[in-house]
């Protein structure tokens, strides 16, 4: 059995003591979502939200189905007449009462706190070996993101037109990687900006350089050098073609506009960050990130 003092801890607490404390007592408070500015807001305006939402929206569906359920699965979060479980110590016998959770990804600061947490500490500690990593974030136009979000297959093929063409920038800038390298990624997909707006987007935690294996079976790993805003306003122009040629060979756009697409000002909606690079070592920054 691994020893408790030994585990990375998920949850930090810092805190100031005063001298001569040997200890801090923890003392177990329920959550009260009521208590808190955001549950009466969403109580009591969270209708005329979702009216208003569908008016202004010219097709009609306002928000997004699954932002609509969070919503409403957040009013009943933590609140013990929605449900909750019976815990009791085997040891004193003292019983507990706790609500139960609604468990959504967006929309509940504590739900979505702990999921947070959580999922950033096992990738940092399971997933991602100690090498540099660097975010890769894309987003599309407007007219191109319905798509994505009502089709899982569409969303899929243009994650890996992405993917592939972030693998072809690496090896170009990994010095004495062999052409069959291969690249390792985590993508998160976001769905709505900071104003619970439609926005389909991706968030790709990429480890910054290829990995070849030589014909001893050893792997190695070339570190990217000298990528610059450069290299991915390239990426920006060799996307556009790409997902613009992928759209209209499967009819979700006609010739004309996938030309007029093309001949938009700039990169014609399409960009690519690719400005935070955080060291291996940096295991806190690299949980950071992935928060």
């Amino acid at each position: 059995m691994a020893n408790p003092t030994q585990q990375r801890p998920r949850y930090r607490h810092a805190s100031k003591r005063a001298p001569g404390w040997a200890s801090t007592q923890h003392v177990y408070r329920p959550r009260r979502p009521t208590t808190t500015p955001l549950y009466p807001v969403v109580q009591h305006h969270l209708e005329t939200f979702l009216a208003e939402a569908a008016q202004s929206d010219p097709r009609g569906y306002g928000v997004p189905s699954w932002v609509e359920k969070d919503l409403r699965a957040y009013l009943r979060c933590g609140i013990l007449a929605h449900g909750f479980a019976r815990l009791r110590c085997s040891g004193c016998g003292h019983e507990r009462l706790l609500a139960f959770s609604c468990k959504s990804r967006g929309i509940c600061p504590s739900c979505n706190t702990r999921r947070m947490a959580e999922v950033a500490a096992h990738v940092t500690d399971h997933v991602l070996p100690q090498l540099p990593v660097r975010q890769w974030v894309l987003s599309l136009p407007k007219r191109l993101r319905p798509f994505l979000e009502t089709n899982p297959d569409i969303a899929g093929a243009v994650l890996r037109i992405f993917i592939r063409a972030v693998r072809t920038t690496l090896y170009r800038t990994s010095p004495g990687a062999p052409h069959d390298a291969q690249l390792g990624a985590l993508t998160f997909i976001h769905r709505f900006g900071a104003a619970l707006n439609t926005h389909f987007h991706f968030h790709a935690v990429v480890l910054d350089g290829v990995f070849s294996r030589s014909d001893a079976g050893e792997v190695h790993f070339h570190e990217a050098v000298q990528l610059t805003p450069e290299h991915w306003a390239e990426l920006q122009y060799v996307l556009q073609r790409r997902v613009l040629r992928y759209f209209r060979r499967h009819g979700l756009l006609d010739e004309v506009d996938a030309h007029g697409m093309l001949s938009w000002q700039g990169s014609g909606g399409f960009s690519i960050d690719a400005s935070v690079r955080i060291e291996g070592e940096d295991r806190a920054g690299v949980e950071r990130l992935l928060r």
